[in-house]
């Protein structure tokens, strides 16, 4: 069997459609993003337009490509320059695994590749910091990412889609016994009080949990979403798997964190979680921790100074 009818059988590959949008007065051409998205909502591009608007013209212009679409587009681009960008996990992407390498001036994504026209840029940055942020930017915004939590909270929110390595469903199944697991997505849907009272607005939703289930859809060194950093935002616990359980070194505290680690742990999982909810001082102890570690902002100001650098260097 080959790797896309295998990933195909899990429900992680689905064949893409072209979503192509043609150049616009600034220069920039976008490829293969998603149709819903729009041009000004798209980080990247609002980045370029922020540093570069000055470079680009009809003789210097740039190509920003995901992964939505077949890789054959990137080389039919005009674009003098050519980026490729995924926050998604690369093997749900046969014909993208080498980043495009071959066929770009520079890839970015969440893979820790060493090569020249590569840079590691998880998608979670996208969330949480903006274009021009320099690295006191990023340190202030690292000091009042947590929300502060309302009055009163619930046990345990949960909120995905699918869940297609039954991760997801054996922690809700299991942490149910402690006390009620509110599922808001359209998966073990049990709720909607994501739409119905807090409008869709995710982090919202989960400030009301005390605990929130968010593992990954695979266990790939490096491969990071935004799901954990929602969950610090609302200032909720993360009962979190991915990453090899080794979730951004640089950034994260996983002092922090409760990690699943398998069925062989889950019970220890499921008493660390149930001690923590029946005893308030130890809850407390155990948030109040710090979320981020010193090495947080450089470190995520890097990826930006880096970006911006090499596209000076392209344009």
């Amino acid at each position: 069997m080959n790797i896309k009818r295998f990933l195909q059988r899990l429900g992680w590959y689905h064949e893409p459609a072209a979503y192509h949008y043609q150049p616009d007065e600034r220069y920039i051409e976008l490829l293969n993003f998603w149709a819903s998205q729009q041009r000004q909502d798209i980080w990247l591009y609002q980045f370029v337009l922020q540093h570069f608007s000055d470079r680009l013209s009809a003789q210097n212009s740039l190509m920003i490509s995901s992964v939505f679409g077949p890789r054959k587009a990137i080389a039919k681009s005009k674009s003098r320059v050519k980026l490729f960008y995924t926050g998604e996990n690369i093997w749900r992407f046969p014909e993208y695994s080498d980043h495009c390498l071959s066929d770009v001036d520079l890839a970015l994504g969440f893979d820790d590749i060493h090569h020249e026209r590569y840079i590691r840029f998880p998608i979670w940055i996208f969330y949480f910091f903006g274009v021009q942020y320099t690295e006191q930017d990023i340190q202030q915004a690292l000091n009042r990412l947590c929300l502060p939590p309302p009055e009163r909270r619930g046990f345990c929110s949960l909120v995905c889609s699918h869940d297609s390595l039954g991760i997801r469903t054996r922690l809700y199944r299991q942490l149910s016994r402690i006390d009620r697991v509110d599922s808001a997505g359209s998966y073990l849907n049990n709720t909607d009080a994501l739409l119905t009272r807090f409008h869709d607005d995710k982090v919202e939703f989960l400030r009301h949990y005390r605990f929130n289930i968010c593992p990954e859809n695979s266990n790939r060194p490096g491969y990071v979403t935004e799901k954990i950093f929602q969950a610090i935002r609302a200032n909720t616990i993360p009962i979190y798997w991915g990453s090899k359980n080794q979730p951004e070194p640089e950034v994260l505290n996983h002092d922090a964190i409760l990690f699943y680690e398998g069925r062989s742990q889950l019970r220890k999982l499921i008493d660390q979680v149930a001690e923590l909810y029946r005893d308030e001082r130890k809850y407390q102890e155990f948030i109040a921790q710090p979320r981020f570690v010193r090495t947080a902002a450089g470190y995520i100001a890097a990826r930006l100074d880096q970006l911006r650098t090499k596209l000076a260097q392209l344009l």
